[in-house]
């Protein structure tokens, strides 16, 4: 609004007469009156959290009807998304929440148009290896293969599912080896995805649920081989303290892809809640990754003298009592499958991405 006698603005006055309540009600004690999340907002967007808050320090919410430990990692490290705002506190939970999968299994075959009952022939990628599938009913548009069973790397069993994905249609299909062929299954998945799902994160469902406010969530496929993966019933977001959630907003997030199947580079997304990177943990950074505009949290940077994969302490998070594994968003670069993720030690490692492991998100407030 145009202001030619430069008087205060009502969002002005608002701010400070918050300010001078808070000081106020704490004379005595020198400190600021933090009693509610929307204090925590009011306090960010006046820049007052810089004085207030330190690295480190712990707030308690709920997830789920459980109260859970939540920390401040970073001030002012994470730029909104929204340009009207500056300010930030970026929170992360001290535990783990529960066990979740990054990426299902993922389909070897999509049918983009109906695939009839019969005899199917398709090439495996890493070793040249002819295999057929008889089907006995027909494969509609949208409808996948999946190869469940695998006598090591060699495909043994396979099932059809309608467009859903969900919806099975045959199942204890024979891959059977044969010596020639034609190919009628072209553009087949690379096999490690089929045994062990996708390092992709911006396909992943635990970034699809992590940023659902759906009180009936439902997955939806991303590529033309993602197969649903479960969580819990509602959207993460509905699950979190409402009077948290009503404060958060997205930030700028950037995150590698792998060199093999995604052809290296970086992804940028807009998140509200966001698993951290292997650079964030001042795990130090991924041969051949593109990391632009990723930066260590102080939270971490404290932990130790300089960037590592080693055993950090500080690194450990709890589920259920006992030290876990926690899922990071960076993948493994130099595999399809691989996601990066921090050992019940503090080491940071990887773990293949079906696997169902701690999951210790962060949010931030602006």
């Amino acid at each position: 609004m145009f202001n030619p006698l430069n008087f205060p603005t009502a969002e002005q006055i608002d701010i400070q007469n918050a300010l001078l309540a808070s000081i106020a009600s704490n004379m005595g004690e020198g400190g600021m009156d933090i009693k509610n999340w929307k204090d925590v907002q009011r306090f960010v967007r006046m820049g007052l959290h810089k004085k207030v808050l330190t690295v480190g320090d712990k707030f308690l919410t709920t997830f789920d009807g459980n109260q859970y430990a939540i920390n401040v990692i970073g001030i002012n490290h994470d730029k909104p998304s929204d340009p009207r705002f500056t300010n930030s506190l970026t929170l992360q939970f001290e535990d783990c929440l529960m066990n979740a999968q990054f990426s299902n299994y993922q389909a070897l075959y999509h049918a983009k148009e109906e695939l009839p009952a019969g005899e199917h022939i398709f090439t495996q990628d890493s070793s040249g290896t002819k295999f057929k599938i008889v089907t006995n009913s027909p494969v509609p548009e949208g409808g996948v293969i999946y190869v469940y069973d695998w006598d090591e790397y060699v495909p043994s069993k396979a099932k059809t599912y309608e467009s859903d994905r969900s919806t099975e249609i045959e199942t204890g299909l024979d891959v059977v080896s044969v010596e020639s062929g034609e190919d009628t299954l072209l553009d087949v998945n690379v096999r490690v995805r089929c045994q062990y799902g996708s390092n992709n994160y911006m396909e992943s469902a635990i970034k699809q649920w992590l940023n659902s406010d759906s009180n009936n969530w439902a997955w939806e496929s991303k590529t033309d081989y993602d197969r649903p993966s479960s969580y819990k019933t509602k959207g993460f977001l509905q699950y979190l303290d409402p009077e948290l959630v009503e404060v958060l907003g997205a930030v700028d997030k950037q995150v590698a892809r792998n060199t093999v199947t995604d052809e290296g580079g970086q992804d940028t997304f807009s998140d509200k809640i966001f698993l951290l990177s292997r650079v964030e943990v001042f795990g130090g950074s991924e041969t051949d990754a593109v990391e632009t505009g990723e930066k260590p949290y102080p939270y971490y940077s404290a932990l130790t003298a300089n960037a590592t994969t080693g055993e950090i302490p500080g690194r450990i998070k709890l589920l259920n009592g006992s030290s876990s594994y926690w899922w990071l968003r960076s993948p493994l670069v130099s595999h399809s499958y691989s996601v990066r993720s921090v050992h019940p030690s503090g080491a940071v490692s990887s773990y293949i991405a079906y696997s169902a492991y701690g999951l210790s998100p962060a949010c931030v407030i602006i």
